[in-house]
């Protein structure tokens, strides 16, 4: 089976390299000719092509490896005659692209893919084989899914390393996602607006590097991401925004009381999480 892989970056990389040996061959397209050097120097790839239709031309299974308006975009480009291929994509929004497909392309079987990995850097470059080992991985079916389309998602899934393999409605996993990644993000975001001139590494620890990681990030890409998941972002940033204030007037009042209550709720609730 060909596996085409639209868009090399930093997971879509990982993927290439993580599926080698699972199909015939897998076939690389990006826009940027140097990142497809370097995918067919690497071994990642063992095609590169330059154009989008030829890259998806007898693919067994396509992957959609980029933001969500690029990803619509490409789909529209070369998927408009149809497909006999399984059709993916890696976006961290999923309803959007969803729809788009339900109502453009009925007949292509498509289901929507999330792997629970990344870094804090983009670019081939920061690929990996093992970006993915024990991740979790979500499925979002369509009306377009069949039972090939979701078997083969999971297999893959598996076959790149995944810990965990759910299934979600769409509207699930966009809900879910804004608080398990759109609000950390924000919050890393918004602890590096402003930070104390005399911080160095002697300074920093876990919880600090924990918790900033993320802050490093792609502008473009996550102001995308966010503007389309801000319906289910909202009621979460608001509720956490409420508890900040609640805090904050705690610390100003000295009310030590609500402070440990505070903290004792969030590591009940810490505790709730990991066991679900």
């Amino acid at each position: 089976m060909k596996i085409s892989i639209i868009g090399l970056g930093l997971i879509g990389g990982s993927m290439a390299k993580a599926l080698k040996g699972f199909g015939s061959e897998i076939c690389g397209y990006d826009i940027n000719k140097e990142v497809l050097r370097a995918a067919l120097e690497s071994g990642a790839i063992d095609r590169a092509e330059e154009n989008l239709r030829d890259a998806v031309s007898g693919a067994g299974l396509i992957i959609f490896a980029s933001s969500p308006e690029t990803v619509i975009r490409n789909m529209a480009e070369c998927l408009s005659e149809g497909t006999d291929a399984v059709v993916t994509e890696i976006c961290g929004v999923k309803k959007e692209i969803i729809d788009f497909v339900e109502n453009n392309m009925p007949g292509i079987n498509y289901a929507g893919l999330h792997p629970m990995a990344g870094k804090e850097v983009g670019g081939f470059e920061n690929s990996e084989a093992g970006l993915f080992r024990g991740a979790g991985f979500i499925i979002a079916p369509s009306k377009n899914s069949n039972a090939k389309t979701l078997g083969l998602l999971e297999e893959i899934s598996k076959y790149m390393g995944a810990g965990r393999v759910i299934t979600n409605k769409p509207e699930t996993h966009d809900k879910v996602i804004a608080y398990t990644s759109d609000l950390p993000h924000i919050v890393a975001a918004a602890m590096c607006q402003e930070f104390p001139p005399e911080i160095t590494m002697a300074h920093t620890a876990g919880a600090f590097r924990g918790t900033t990681r993320v802050a490093k990030i792609d502008p473009g890409l996550w102001r995308e991401l966010l503007l389309k998941n801000a319906e289910n972002i909202i009621p979460f940033l608001e509720i956490y925004i409420n508890n900040l204030s609640k805090l904050n007037a705690a610390l100003k009042n000295g009310d030590g009381e609500f402070i440990y209550e505070f903290l004792k709720i969030s590591r009940e609730n810490k505790i709730k999480i990991l066991e679900s």
